[in-house]
């Protein structure tokens, strides 16, 4: 497969990483100041609708800062990861297990933290 045929879209998900001491202010602030669509608590953390996206807003016990992690899709994620070591883009797959998947993290050169997953058909 060559470099041509991999292809990169947004995905669905963007994640807040919230510190434990500004999250429950947070929650409240997407909830019910914002008013966002609120789907939920799934997988320990509070869910929105964002428009076409899903918010997650997660709980971060050691984090002194916020942190946003974005997610982009592919039809070819092994091929993919191939074609982003030739460009020098570390893996980063210690930042979060992620059992069950072929998905992967890795961050772009400022340290934005991306989950690339495979393109489901409805994309």
């Amino acid at each position: 497969m060559s470099s041509a045929d991999i292809r990169f879209v947004g995905g669905n998900n963007i994640a807040l990483k919230i510190p434990k001491y500004k999250y429950e202010e947070t929650v409240h602030f997407y909830k019910e100041v914002l008013q966002l669509p609120y789907l939920g608590f799934k997988d320990g953390s509070h869910l929105f609708q964002h428009g076409p996206n899903n918010l997650w807003l997660d709980c971060m016990t050691h984090y002194a800062q916020q942190d946003v992690w974005l997610e982009v899709t592919t039809d070819h994620p092994e091929a993919a990861a191939s074609y982003l070591k030739e460009h020098q883009v570390d893996r980063r797959d210690e930042v979060e297990v992620y059992e069950n998947s072929q998905g992967y993290w890795i961050s772009d050169p400022c340290g934005t933290i991306i989950r690339v997953n495979p393109r489901k058909v409805s994309e």
